[in-house]
């Protein structure tokens, strides 16, 4: 489910966005590291649940750890805290609440409740309407406009889903096990000398 609207340009934009804006508001990545390491998230234990099935869903664990193994339902948690203003909590929380009415008026039961293949199916089909373009309405230029992207009918589920990702995608986690070079054939020249010692993986995450 990562590849709707998400492409590794937006992909790294986010990150990058995410990145300087808790630095700058004081929020460091060993803060960061520190606020999602708490054993007690901010969020009740219904909507934490609610978190940690809808982030497996879009990423679940394959041969690969899933956005649970990556924490990223703890680092986001953490975001709501130290990071999301009152109007972005607001906007994130209302798009799971959403997610868990749809679920109860399709099968009578909240979405934790209900078996991974229903999930699937109920989120593919929100995400498919939350996602559809619709026209701008605000007049945005320059930067602001690059990293708005395009508007769509949910921007509240749209932004709930970016984070899950980048927060996904810049962990140890997926670092270290999913973005791998893996050789293509044909010539290639390197810029740095590569040894059997050599890390194919990205390395460290950012958080």
């Amino acid at each position: 489910m990562t590849t709707t609207s998400m492409d590794r340009r937006s992909l790294l934009e986010g990150a990058l966005l995410l990145l300087g804006v808790t630095a700058t508001a004081g929020f460091s990545p060993d803060a960061f590291a520190k606020a999602a390491a708490s054993p007690k998230p901010s969020l009740p234990a219904g909507d934490f649940a609610l978190l940690s099935a809808v982030a497996d869903t879009i990423i679940p664990r394959t041969d690969t750890p899933g956005a649970v193994d990556a924490r990223v339902p703890a680092k986001f948690d953490a975001l709501l805290v130290n990071w999301a203003a009152p109007k972005r909590r607001t906007e994130l929380t209302g798009a799971l609440a959403t997610i868990d009415r749809l679920a109860r008026e399709k099968t009578g039961q909240g979405f934790v409740a209900l078996t991974p293949e229903q999930r699937k199916e109920l989120l593919v089909a929100h995400d498919v309407a939350a996602l559809k373009p619709v026209p701008r309405t605000d007049k945005l230029t320059g930067m602001q406009a690059m990293m708005a992207g395009p508007a769509v009918a949910d921007p509240g589920y749209a932004k709930l889903k970016e984070l899950i990702v980048v927060l996904y995608y810049y962990s140890e986690e997926a670092l270290t096990t999913e973005l791998t070079y893996e050789h293509s054939p044909g010539d290639w020249t390197p810029s740095i000398k590569v040894t059997p010692e050599t890390r194919a993986t990205g390395g460290l995450g950012m958080f």
